[in-house]
């Protein structure tokens, strides 16, 4: 690699770094779909961290509430960290810190979804409605305590 194809993509990671937080995983997978070699990945990575341009907590904070932010589960939440190169045990760590109510948050998602509920659910739809929330990543427990609150009117 040539110091002008450095350049380009050292460029290039601040220019994505501008406009979000990412983890250095993420970060390597777009470098190398960009051609760049493992040694200057890694050179490039330290220099962003030694600036404080990547911050793998600071983008764990951020992938946490991103994720709350659409109304999802702490299953999805541990689900779609892998894929997103968040440390799984970093995110069960702030998700403890936090206090988040789960149970808040699967009623806040069901009335989103669900805004008029009949009295009495048929099988069929309720089974519908608790593959939706478990896809959200809902437990059973919030799931129906969020269904029992929106048939009683909260």
């Amino acid at each position: 690699m040539d110091e002008q194809e450095q350049q380009k993509l050292k460029n290039y990671v601040l220019w994505l770094l501008g406009r979000q937080e990412y983890s250095k995983k993420m970060l390597i997978q777009k470098l190398k779909a960009k051609g760049a070699d493992e040694t200057f990945i890694e050179k490039l990575l330290a220099w962003c961290e030694s600036l404080g341009y990547i911050d793998e907590n600071r983008y764990c904070e951020s992938f946490l509430r991103a994720q709350i932010n659409k109304g999802l589960g702490l299953k999805r939440v541990l689900s779609d960290a892998g894929n997103k190169g968040v440390d799984r045990a970093r995110l069960i760590q702030l998700v403890e810190t936090q206090e988040i109510d789960w149970f808040e948050l699967a009623q806040q998602a069901y009335l989103r979804k669900y805004a008029t509920t009949p009295e009495k659910l048929d099988y069929k739809e309720k089974a519908k409605r608790i593959r939706y929330m478990m896809y959200r990543g809902f437990s059973y427990e919030e799931i129906d305590f969020a269904m029992q609150a929106a048939t009683m009117g909260e």
